[in-house]
């Protein structure tokens, strides 16, 4: 089996060490150079491209959202998982905006690093529940809804809203199939519905949608 090609961008010397020990106890791992900001990472892979980036957000010179959005512009295809800290779910809702394949907690233990890097790598998308509750917390109530917004919700079913908050969750097809008592096709078949209805392009960018706008929310699958 090929062995995953692994980035870190990071600028605090002691986490990207406590990360690269972390990574090296991954069998199916292999450890790139390092990059200390995003200038950095953008030099680093135009000459050479990891399979999945770990990628800090608030950094010198380049921070995480400005990278990933240079990169993904040069480099559609590239997977990146934003590595945050508690206070920083603004820029987590911008990173997602701007393609990431997901985010992780900075004190994440090493079998869900493993799990992510896998998942990413795959081609899914992966977010820390512990995150979420935060990220719909005090700061995405304060944004207000817009008409567009409004009439998305209006034609969102409850059964819907209930499988966006399992997709926000970080559920697969069939996790959602399994606690909903569907199938895997059907559980595909809203997250299909979901993407269509709010023009969201991927996963990550629905999930975004979702926290952005707190529809996780109970009252949302209490709807008449």
């Amino acid at each position: 089996m090929e062995k995953i090609k692994v980035m870190i961008v990071e600028d605090q010397i002691l986490f990207r060490y406590g990360l690269r020990l972390a990574l090296s106890n991954i069998e199916n791992v292999t450890l790139m150079e390092d990059a200390f900001d995003g200038k950095e990472f953008l030099e680093i892979i135009d000459k050479k491209m990891p399979d999945v980036v770990l990628m800090d957000i608030q950094m010198p010179v380049m921070d995480g959202i400005e990278a990933t959005k240079n990169a993904m512009s040069l480099y559609p295809g590239i997977k990146i998982l934003a590595v945050s800290m508690h206070g920083e779910e603004e820029y987590l809702v911008k990173m997602m905006e701007v393609g990431v394949k997901g985010f992780l907690m900075k004190d994440t233990d090493e079998d869900e690093l493993k799990k992510a890097i896998l998942l990413v790598n795959a081609g899914k998308n992966y977010f820390s529940i512990d995150l979420l509750p935060a990220l719909s917390g005090s700061y995405l109530k304060k944004k207000t809804f817009t008409d567009v917004v409004n009439n998305i919700i209006k034609t969102l079913t409850r059964r819907e809203f209930e499988i966006l908050d399992y997709i926000c969750k970080g559920f697969t097809n069939k996790k959602i199939a399994e606690v909903c008592f569907i199938s895997p096709r059907t559980a595909g078949g809203h997250r299909g519905n979901l993407l269509a209805k709010t023009s969201c392009k991927n996963t990550a960018e629905l999930v975004g949608f979702g926290i952005k706008y707190d529809l996780m929310n109970p009252k949302f699958r209490n709807k008449d």
